[in-house]
């Protein structure tokens, strides 16, 4: 499996947003011709952060000698830290525009707590920003970390056998190439039965190479979507439209598809498989296990 980065992009765009304008955040401040460049506007919205919800919008302006341009980057430093919690590399950007950044940061990859925000950035001629007490560059956030969602019901742990949950990469909201993780990943020996943990039928059975591997999708009676995948070549017991009960074997855990070793990746969908969004099943797989 993809091991864990520090650092989870979901969204980024660069684009004029108009001319720049002084802000007490940072104080605008004009930059001297043919000086070291300057950060002149540095915003950021909203000032709370919940990771894996809404994006973060860095709106900055760097002037320095006309039609240059700089490579620049903000980090986020915890309170107490000397190294960046997250670094979000912009590239190469012109001088003399009001830029927009958009990120939205993966659940879990920041803790909870306050973060200084530093705009940095560095020109052709290896200059970096000049700050002062009206340009500094500077912001700050914070980061609040939503209580897991509760266990949605009574329900039967799907791994009927010996198994564990791995480290930090096999979370729901680690991060992962071009994407985040969607389940929490169930470690097991392969051909380990894979149960219904609650009553429903089956509405989906397929494969994907790169990815899912052998998969199933039951609809609980809860209205959710339970999503099995990663599931053992020849070991599925149902198809769609098939009732299942809670605790009833549907399959065997296996490691097909975009799998590093055998394991169960389990994922629930509250308003459907592919519709709305996943939510962490950690809590009821918790209380499942008993």
């Amino acid at each position: 499996m993809p091991r864990w980065s520090s650092l989870a992009v979901a969204a980024a765009l660069a684009l004029a947003v108009g001319p720049a304008t002084a802000f007490a955040q940072t104080g605008g401040a004009s930059a001297p011709e043919g000086g070291p460049p300057v950060p002149t506007r540095f915003t950021v919205s909203p000032r709370t952060i919940r990771p894996g919800q809404d994006p973060v919008q860095f709106t900055y302006r760097i002037d320095g000698r006309p039609r240059r341009h700089v490579r620049v980057r903000i980090d986020l430093v915890a309170g107490g830290a000397r190294r960046p919690a997250a670094r979000l590399e912009l590239g190469e950007q012109p001088t003399g525009r009001t830029l927009l950044y958009a990120w939205t940061p993966t659940a879990g990859a920041l803790a909870e707590g306050r973060y200084a925000v530093r705009l940095h950035a560095v020109d052709n001629a290896g200059r970096p920003l000049r700050r002062t007490a009206r340009a500094s560059g500077r912001s700050s956030v914070r980061v609040e970390v939503p209580p897991p969602p509760a266990a949605s019901g009574p329900g039967v742990f799907p791994v009927a056998g010996a198994w564990s949950l791995g480290g930090p990469e096999a979370r729901f909201g680690a991060a992962r190439a071009g994407h985040v993780h969607q389940g929490q990943d169930v470690l097991a020996a392969e051909g380990t039965p894979v149960a219904s943990p609650q009553a429903g039928s089956i509405t989906w059975s397929s494969y994907q190479a790169g990815g899912a591997g052998y998969y199933l999708v039951v609809r609980a009676a809860t209205g959710r979507d339970l999503v099995f995948m990663h599931l053992r070549e020849g070991s599925l017991l149902v198809a769609p439209g098939s009732p299942v009960a809670a605790g009833q074997a549907i399959a065997q855990v296996g490691q097909t598809g975009d799998a590093d070793g055998p394991h169960l990746h389990f994922e629930i969908w509250p308003a459907g498989w592919k519709f709305g969004r996943p939510i962490d099943p950690l809590p009821d797989l918790l209380a499942w296990a008993g």
